[in-house]
């Protein structure tokens, strides 16, 4: 593919669907200026998709040529809602996304941050950094759809990004404070970054669960959800779904989900209660076997078992075949191992092995997931879900490392949100081209450098009436003398 699909790379026509986000309350109604928080907005974005390594306010007014505190003002104190670009996402997510092959996706995000003064940084667990970190952590949702040809050519369609505050951020609670100075200092920094006042702490996966609800409600089309073991451990997420009837298949801690055969015979309903009034819970028998996948993985691992690993692929990778041995069986899950009770959550354990070699041993490792409301499924279809997740690491990838994702630098609550919410219209901008390129997709990188080529092609034609050659010429020795943008592999 030499070109855009598009005449060319520009967003106006794109942006023009979202318009009515930057300029018109809920109930409709505008405000006075409503025409200069819509021409900030299409800045913003076109200062995301343009070269250059810094994203920031500062980096992005330089880019578009306009005055910093313009746009700090957009993000800060405009009229617009950053949860009407949610709502216009969902609607607007291209049939080519959606499908019973496609999968929601949980997860969380972090944001590596020094100082004390970001809104919701704290010292927490980054992924970006894989360890406990002084960051800011956001629950991330897309829809995603397979790669029809290979693993690369994979969808993700931006739904939501939130903030997750962790408890001293919120002040509901004296007793998480060290010291009266630590609990004044917070309120302080919460007053500061503007956090609403009907804000209350919530935990990850009832973010999570929020976005979720949201998604399904508009009326996506979908096949489960999935999430890595943050979420698969969170009984509340899990009851949540199966009480709004979306199948999921979230990963889990293989050594500490307690499960039992499906078909074990049930004794009387326990009478320890539970924490969901409306979940009936029963208890077992001393005799029946109580194990986790890390227990089953073993049991098939032993040859004299009847049980026995399959190998299956999913996709192809850029190098190889995607494959690996997968294991499943029907199993309920133990709410309380101690008391030996179950409850009502029944599903697919799906296990996978994998090897790793070295010069003196193989080392075998596990994953495993909990699969419910997918009883009809295939194993094959299964892996291939859960493989899929892969895919929201590659988005926080591209978002972070081509959109700035990261590179917020204000401190507000509704700025942090609002920039995370041009960030998701400049991803899925970048998707609708990839889209268009139909088989055999170019990678988010190639097609962002097209659309940034093609732009400039576009404006030297126009403004200096070159002819698409001299333009061409220009336009990428432009971009390469002052940026760090590259030609693509056209």
């Amino acid at each position: 593919m030499n070109e855009l699909a598009h005449d060319h790379g520009d967003a106006a026509g794109f942006l023009r669907q979202y318009q009515a986000c930057f300029a018109t309350r809920a109930d409709g109604s505008s405000w006075p200026n409503w025409e200069t928080t819509w021409r900030r907005g299409t800045q913003y974005f076109r200062g995301l998709i343009r070269p250059g390594s810094n994203k920031s306010i500062a980096g992005i007014a330089s880019m578009v040529d306009i005055k910093q505190e313009k746009l700090e003002r957009f993000v800060r104190e405009s009229a617009w809602k950053y949860k009407n670009v949610e709502e216009h996402l969902r609607q607007t997510a291209p049939e080519a996304a959606q499908g019973a092959a496609s999968a929601l996706i949980l997860d969380g995000m972090g944001i590596p941050k020094k100082g004390h003064d970001s809104v919701g940084v704290g010292r927490q667990w980054c992924g970006a950094t894989g360890k406990m970190d002084n960051c800011q952590v956001t629950v991330n949702l897309t829809l995603a759809s397979p790669g029809q040809h290979r693993n690369a050519d994979q969808i993700s369609w931006p739904l939501g990004m939130r903030l997750y505050t962790p408890k001293k951020w919120i002040g509901d609670n004296s007793s998480i404070y060290d010291s009266i100075q630590e609990q004044q200092q917070y309120a302080k920094r919460r007053k500061e970054a503007g956090i609403p006042n009907d804000i209350e702490y919530q935990p990850k996966h009832k973010i999570g669960g929020d976005l979720v609800e949201e998604a399904a409600d508009s009326g996506l089309d979908f096949g489960c959800v999935l999430g890595d073991s943050n979420f698969g451990k969170s009984t509340q997420l899990r009851r949540r779904l199966r009480a709004e009837a979306i199948p999921y298949a979230l990963e889990l801690v293989p050594s500490k989900f307690p499960v039992i055969d499906e078909e074990t015979p049930l004794q009387e309903e326990s009478e320890s209660g539970s924490d969901d009034p409306d979940e009936t819970r029963w208890e077992i028998s001393e005799d029946e076997e109580i194990f986790s996948p890390e227990d089953l993985a073993q049991e098939v691992e032993d040859t004299d078992t009847e049980r026995e690993w399959e190998h299956i692929h999913w996709a192809e990778g850029t190098k190889e075949t995607l494959s690996g041995e997968f294991y499943r069986t029907r199993v309920r899950v133990v709410t309380d191992r101690a008391n030996r009770e179950v409850g009502e959550e029944t599903g697919w354990l799906l296990i996978e092995k994998t090897t790793d070699d070295d010069e003196d041993d193989s080392t075998v490792s596990v994953k495993a997931w909990i699969c419910w409301n997918l009883d009809e499924s295939s194993l094959e279809e299964l892996v291939q879900w859960t493989h899929l997740r892969w895919s929201i690491e590659r988005f926080h990838e591209d978002i972070k490392q081509h959109l700035g994702a990261d590179e917020f630098q204000g401190r507000s609550w509704d700025g942090f949100h609002r920039h995370l919410a041009v960030v998701m219209l400049a991803h899925a901008f970048i998707a609708t081209h990839r889209l268009e390129a139909g088989q055999d997709l170019s990678s988010f990188e190639v097609v962002m450098q097209r659309i940034v080529r093609e732009a400039a092609i576009q404006q030297l034609m126009e403004n200096l009436n070159f002819d698409r050659e001299t333009a061409t010429d220009a336009a990428e020795e432009m971009l390469q003398g002052f940026t760090d943008w590259r030609i693509p592999d056209l």
